[in-house]
């Protein structure tokens, strides 16, 4: 028998009418391939479509450096107590890509169209220094927004990097924030403040997501999105890393993922222009210490890119 209480929980979503922290725990008792979750993937999905006008994006990140990352969070590879000596590419070099070759690749994406930039750091790396790519970047696209995804920031810090070019942000309150991390909760929280303040669009999301996942924390991360007025939202897993400190959990399968980010769309409704049940895509280049170098071929970017693009239009996302 199909839940009548989540029918309406969802029916009313549709309509405006925000999800209590409740209604979205009465959601997650559902399997991800259930009628219950079926239905609201379908209705999320009506709700992202009017938001971003069906329109489908693509946006690349660039990872700068490699540094062993003091906020020590369990599910990265990264973090400084999960990296070994030979994990990184070149342990007696530069733990930096060169600012010359991450513009490089900034024109190349930026020459293929895509809808926005990211310079992905450690919390490591120098701030002036990322700032110093972050300008580098901001002149030497001719279309592309710029996305920043570094470390905890101070309301100077945030504005820094508004005037150096930035003009979206992704940050978020992870699962696990202060438990699984290093990082405090309300030091995320107080940066997201931060950034909105000095008018910095934020992209966020629900993430990491492992299979059996507390729903008392992953309702309450589903709910906080929202408040935080974001741009851009989704949800993910976590990419094991040989080293990470994730234990016997495993990443959370496609279908929970896909039930997870209807939920947060259901939960922002129309507010967020991009993101939740669909309409993203990412290529990634730079550091990428798993395989050695810096990122992929230029020819291979490209063609990631229109694969991007493909995936997207088969999903029904216009250009």
């Amino acid at each position: 028998m199909i839940d009548e209480r989540a029918m309406r929980i969802v029916d009313d979503a549709v309509e405006g009418k925000a999800p209590s922290r409740s209604d979205i725990m009465h959601l997650l008792r559902f399997d991800a391939y259930s009628v219950e979750a079926a239905y609201a993937c379908a209705r999320a999905r009506e709700v992202g479509m009017r938001a971003c006008d069906g329109r489908g994006y693509v946006f690349a990140q660039i990872r700068v450096d490699e540094n062993p990352c003091p906020e020590n969070c369990l599910f990265c590879d990264m973090a400084a107590a999960n990296t070994r000596p030979d994990d990184i590419a070149d342990p007696k070099g530069s733990l930096e890509v060169p600012i010359g070759r991450i513009v490089h690749y900034a024109k190349l994406f930026d020459g293929a169209g895509v809808d926005g930039i990211s310079l992905v750091s450690t919390a490591a790396l120098d701030f002036e220094r990322y700032l110093d790519m972050v300008r580098a970047v901001k002149a030497s696209v001719a279309h592309a927004p710029v996305i920043a995804n570094t470390g905890d920031l101070s309301m100077e810090q945030a504005h820094a990097l508004r005037d150096a070019g930035a003009d979206y942000a992704y940050h978020a309150v992870r699962l696990g924030e202060g438990e699984m991390t290093a990082v405090k909760p309300l030091d995320r929280r107080r940066t997201i403040r931060h950034l909105r303040v000095a008018g910095i669009q934020l992209m966020t999301g629900v993430e990491p997501i492992w299979e059996g996942v507390d729903p008392l924390v992953l309702s309450e991360r589903i709910v906080d999105i929202p408040d935080f007025s974001p741009f851009c939202i989704g949800a993910r897993s976590y990419e094991p890393a040989e080293h990470d400190g994730m234990g016997k959990r495993k990443p959370a399968k496609t279908g929970m993922l896909r039930y997870v980010n209807a939920l947060v769309r259901l939960a922002c409704g129309e507010g967020p222009q991009v993101g939740g049940i669909g309409g993203v895509a990412w290529v990634d280049a730079g550091t990428n210490p798993r395989k050695g170098g810096y990122g992929s071929e230029d020819a291979v970017l490209l063609e990631q890119v229109e694969e991007a693009r493909e995936r997207l239009a088969l999903d029904g996302f216009s250009r």
